[in-house]
């Protein structure tokens, strides 16, 4: 064992216990973090479900999260769900809203606005941190901020995509925008994870804001056209999240689209939300297996989104979604596989197969949405299909948490799993009925 690291459980057993009780994270051995042990319980590191630094956007999570590590196991838990929470909770509750807005905004001036916001609470984090004043209170306020700045970037960064690109390009351009997604997922964690070992949260935080530069930079150049028929009208916000509804409703493709995202956030997706407890809990494999199983999933992911644009696209949706249905079972069978199998390598390759699942019919869902809308409503329909994606996503994590609490996690992933593959088949065979 490296030097250094034998201590680190003693160093954190010696922190006053008033320390530990108002959860102080700033006062209590601001630079043990590199000494974290390489192997801990499946408690001491569920806060790093999502813990990444990723390149470009949303790069609060690990910075944050691993700052819990101070605490003690059973706090660790509860404050790593309550910023998980903070960090994603205002999509699923503000984000239709936040897509009327980016319908009723100069789409450029929003862009920049909720990317400059971004690198501005990073700045925070980072100064509170080196003030060595930073507690789980301010913490969670910040993920609170960073998550209703999130979630009003999303719905006009993606407003934005149809304005600077042909429709006949669109397609490829919201793939090769995953395929920058998937990448930072894939190297964002190594990249996070190898600067707080040779820094500090300090340095990692540093690195993050200058990650939101290259954003601005891009934006400012931008030149987007005048959408079609002008803003989106005055009317209340409610009267015009009613009309986006009616507007799915009416076309079969919108509607398989918003069925297809739902499944796969509730069941595959909704999974890789808890991907600790199946490292370590079902695999026995610790902070190292995370890793490498986070690392399995971006991989997928990549190469899915790297073959959907290696190949010919065709314009008709028909084919698209065809092929969604198929990755959206194959994504639920794979949750159920992964319930009855103790191999570890194969895990890891249900969990690339979950990723890919996840980043086609997403990829796929949202071409249909984008082509499918007028500019004038764009927005808010992306704001409902956000909604169902990422608000799926959240309820899937609380249904696999809360049942493998009460049960067992391989239990839960074959009920889960086979209710998901249930609702694939389903949705599919009503589906076929119309094409």
């Amino acid at each position: 064992m490296a030097p250094g690291r034998a201590s680190w459980r003693q160093s954190i057993q010696a922190i006053p216990i008033e320390h530990r009780a108002n959860g102080n994270l700033s006062s209590c051995c601001p630079r043990d973090y590199r000494h974290a042990p390489q192997r801990t319980q499946q408690h001491e590191f569920s806060p790093l479900s999502r813990g990444e630094l990723r390149l470009g956007n949303r790069h609060l999570g690990q910075p944050c999260r691993y700052r819990l590590v101070q605490l003690d196991a059973d706090a660790i838990r509860r404050l790593g769900r309550i910023v998980s929470f903070l960090l994603f909770a205002p999509t699923l509750f503000a984000g239709p809203f936040f897509g009327v807005l980016a319908d009723r905004v100069d789409i450029k001036r929003g862009a920049l606005t909720t990317q400059a916001l971004l690198g501005i609470l990073m700045l925070a984090l980072g100064v509170l941190f080196m003030l060595g004043v930073l507690d789980i209170w301010m913490l969670s306020v910040l993920a609170l901020l960073f998550g209703l700045t999130s979630s009003a970037n999303t719905p006009i960064r993606l407003t934005l995509v149809p304005l600077i690109v042909s429709r006949e390009a669109l397609s490829n351009a919201i793939t090769l925008i995953s395929i920058n997604f998937n990448a930072a997922r894939l190297v964002g964690p190594a990249v996070g994870g190898l600067l707080l070992e040779k820094t500090d949260p300090g340095g990692t935080i540093a690195a993050a804001i200058l990650m939101t530069l290259p954003m601005l930079a891009a934006l400012a150049f931008l030149r987007p056209r005048t959408r079609e028929g002008g803003v989106a009208p005055r009317e209340g916000i409610t009267s015009q999240l009613v009309e986006a509804s009616r507007h799915i409703r009416a076309n079969g493709w919108l509607i398989q689209a918003m069925t297809i995202t739902t499944i796969t956030a509730l069941v595959p997706r909704g999974l890789l939300e808890v991907l600790p407890a199946v490292a370590d809990g079902m695999y026995k494999r610790g902070a190292s297996g995370l890793g490498q199983i986070l690392s399995a999933v971006g991989t997928g992911a990549l190469l899915a989104g790297i073959s959907i644009t290696l190949r010919k696209r065709k314009t008709q949706h028909l084919e698209e979604l065809q092929r969604s249905y198929i990755w959206m079972a194959a994504g639920t069978a794979a949750v159920v596989v992964m319930g009855l199998v103790q191999n570890w390598f194969v895990a890891l390759g249900l969990a690339a197969l979950m990723g890919a699942s996840g980043t086609f019919t997403a990829i796929a869902a949202q071409s249909v949405m984008q082509i499918e809308t007028p500019d004038a409503y764009r927005g808010t329909t992306i704001g409902l299909w956000l909604f169902a994606s990422i608000g799926g996503n959240a309820l899937g994590a609380l249904a696999f948490g809360g049942m493998a609490d009460a049960v067992s996690m391989p239990v839960t992933l074959l009920v889960l799993g086979a209710a998901g593959v249930a609702a694939a088949l389903i949705s599919w065979l009503l589906a076929a009925r119309s094409w």
